[in-house]
């Protein structure tokens, strides 16, 4: 939704307000955010995952990779997100990526 010349994104009122939300810590609530931010940007109609290596993510999260990797078993301990490893394929040569990248889902 776009206002004031500006983008958004939405974020469940639960982040706030649901007791099991709350007991997260505030790394794993703002990687929370950070995915949810790159669900929109990386995700449409046919494809409800995105990837990012964990150094790109710990990047766009502004984390060190350690305090990347607890929030990101917080999130999924909560039941927010669902992982899994993968490799990308280059849609011109259908070559798979050397590189693995983590794959997402937000589930909340």
């Amino acid at each position: 939704m776009k206002r004031k010349q500006g983008n958004y994104i939405q974020l469940s009122r639960k982040l706030f307000n649901d007791p099991v939300w709350k007991k997260l810590p505030r790394t794993a609530k703002w990687l929370y955010v950070v995915l949810n931010e790159l669900e929109h940007r990386f995700t449409g109609a046919k494809v409800d995952f995105f990837y990012r290596s964990n150094e790109e993510l710990a990047k766009d999260a502004g984390m060190s990779l350690p305090t990347l990797k607890r929030a990101k078993k917080e999130l999924i301990k909560a039941g927010l997100i669902e992982t899994w490893n993968m490799h990308w394929e280059d849609p011109e040569t259908g070559k798979l990526s050397e590189q693995h990248v983590t794959a997402f889902r937000i589930l909340e």
